[in-house]
């Protein structure tokens, strides 16, 4: 009696296991495939304005594998000092005098927040200053388990450090320096 009570118990909690762990997952990142054509060397990345936390943390953790970088604010000066606006950034002209300064790319980023303020979603995107041609493309998904906030759910999801190193380990995949 005392075995089949046993047998009962633990196949109730492998079941709810099962049932906790199918509705859980990690982390997620794509991104564009990787071009078969030689790509000029990345060594010095500009930030776009307008990326946040997320794009700091990125930068930090590109710094950190030996590019230059360059943050938003300092290329919010070079816009007012070329003349340039946001909407040129990424237009041919506006490549071309970032490339002039010795900015070899341009990472734009955009991110949400989820419901607990961790990162929910992060794209990056890298466009060479000398072609205009993506480099490099991502988009993250912050992981997801059981009910939001509960122990299973904050197990599952990364916060702010996770999430750019991520997003740069899926970004330098891309590029060939």
């Amino acid at each position: 009696m005392k075995v089949s009570r046993l047998f009962i118990l633990i196949s109730v909690f492998l079941g709810i296991s099962v049932i906790m762990l199918g509705g859980c997952a990690s982390s997620k990142v794509s991104s564009l495939p990787i071009s078969g054509t030689a790509i000029h060397s990345v060594k010095v990345i500009a930030f776009t304005p307008g990326g946040g936390l997320v794009a700091d943390a990125i930068g930090i953790e590109l710094s950190n594998r030996g590019f230059t970088v360059i943050d938003s604010a300092t290329i919010t000066g070079m816009m007012i000092r070329m003349g340039i606006n946001e909407v040129e950034i990424t237009r041919p002209e506006g490549l071309s005098k970032f490339k002039h300064q010795g900015i070899d790319a341009m990472l734009s980023v955009k991110s949400a927040s989820g419901y607990d303020n961790q990162p929910q979603s992060i794209s990056a995107r890298m466009t060479s200053t000398e072609s205009g041609q993506i480099l490099a493309g991502v988009t993250w998904q912050n992981g997801y388990g059981c009910v939001p906030g509960s122990p299973c759910d904050r197990q599952w999801r990364s916060g702010l450090t996770e999430a750019a190193t991520e997003v740069a380990d899926a970004l330098l995949q891309r590029i060939k320096n």
